[in-house]
């Protein structure tokens, strides 16, 4: 998830945006071209909006992100609310924070039919299924170089940093191909966006990420909560302060928050260790896009002995473009839990995803060490 800004594009039907809400006849216009129709396909994390198709749902991002978010928040606090009141049973396994076993049996026992909800293994009955294994929302830009970014950092050799300065985000072949320019020269050391300095001391960057909380930056509580739990910029490690910043951040929308929070509940770091929460947490990063959740999720269900249901899992995250996960498919395929149909379309939407976040820039960023962590902010040189 990428932090909101403007875009050098314009994009029309100003006007739909306020008369889709509140207004049930103009559920029936496409929010990006105006088209009517019965047709038409709500918005699967806020529900308010429809579109004609996915090309403009992708178009009026932009525009729409920022009340999807704080809409999508509302919802699933609410199921966060039902849940805590709720009786849970003790989860068997834990999550791992990025557990990639993906494993699959070949056993004849494992091969069980999928359950309505997962509320037997891990006492989480306010998420449905549809919600579940709902279609994740559009990846969104670099602000550079328009690419299509993943929800978590490392797919496909991608990670996102994060401008303290102006709290936009940026790809690391981007980052690394203007740092290559100002080492040559042709480039000033400037942020491309504000023109503010980059490199700077670490209490700037701290003054800067304060700034931007106080401007109602959703992403800068998550990256400060970062810098808490990571003791970074010379913070003092505070894992109570940083679990704090991630709530903030995620009542906001920023899905990077839900995996954050489901992995302090699975270790215990800042708040006391509940593995229900920990998987419920996990299944809002997934349906928010995180690919390393929607992996997470499929081996744990993988591990409890239901590989018919972890393949849907690992089935979404391969679609995004996760590696891990389109191999996951592969030995599914071998052990009869994936149709040799379902294999082919997992495989070509794969490659498409892959191909459209590819670019030599983001390839030759994949071997620099300092991109390689979770939503960094731009290293010091």
């Amino acid at each position: 998830m990428v932090a909101g800004g403007d875009y050098d594009k314009e994009y029309r039907m100003d006007s739909i945006m306020s008369s889709v809400v509140g207004d049930s006849k103009s559920m029936s216009v496409c929010a990006a071209c105006g088209k009517s129709g019965d047709n038409l396909k709500a918005c699967t994390a806020c529900k308010l909006v429809k579109y004609c198709n996915r090309e403009c749902q992708i178009s009026h991002r932009p525009k729409h992100k920022k009340e999807c978010r704080k809409r999508a928040a509302e919802l699933r606090c609410a199921g966060d609310d039902k849940t805590s009141n709720s009786n849970v049973n003790e989860i068997s396994e834990g999550i791992g924070n990025v557990g990639l076993s993906g494993s699959v049996s070949g056993s004849s026992t494992d091969k069980k039919t999928s359950t309505s909800c997962e509320q037997n293994n891990y006492g989480d009955v306010s998420i449905s299924d549809e919600e579940l294994f709902q279609d994740p929302p559009p990846k969104e830009e670099c602000q550079i170089c328009y690419l299509p970014m993943p929800f978590s950092n490392g797919v496909c050799g991608i990670s996102k940093i994060y401008m303290t300065c102006c709290g936009k985000v940026f790809c690391s072949g981007c980052v690394v191909a203007e740092s290559q320019e100002m080492k040559e020269g042709k480039m000033k050391p400037l942020c491309a966006f504000c023109r503010e300095p980059i490199g700077v001391s670490k209490k700037v960057h701290i003054d800067r990420v304060k700034k931007r909380i106080g401007m109602k930056d959703a992403l800068a509580c998550h990256r400060l909560g970062q810098a808490y739990s990571n003791g970074e910029w010379g913070l003092p490690r505070n894992s109570k302060k940083a679990f704090e910043l991630y709530v903030q951040a995620v009542k906001n929308g920023v899905t990077e928050g839900y995996i954050s929070i489901s992995s302090a509940y699975q270790s215990g770091e800042g708040v006391g260790k509940d593995l229900a929460k920990a998987m419920y947490y996990c299944k809002l990063a997934a349906i928010g896009g995180h690919e390393i959740a929607r992996n997470n999720l499929g081996s744990t269900v993988s591990r409890q002995g239901n590989n018919i249901r972890a393949m849907k899992h690992f089935k979404i995250a391969a679609r995004a473009g996760f590696d891990h996960s389109m191999k996951v498919i592969g030995q599914g395929y071998k052990h009869g839990y994936v149709t040799k149909n379902e294999y082919a379309n997992t495989l070509r939407t794969y490659q498409v995803s892959v191909d459209e976040m590819k670019s030599k820039e983001r390839t030759q960023s994949a071997c620099v060490p300092e991109y390689k962590h979770t939503l960094l902010v731009r290293p010091n040189k």
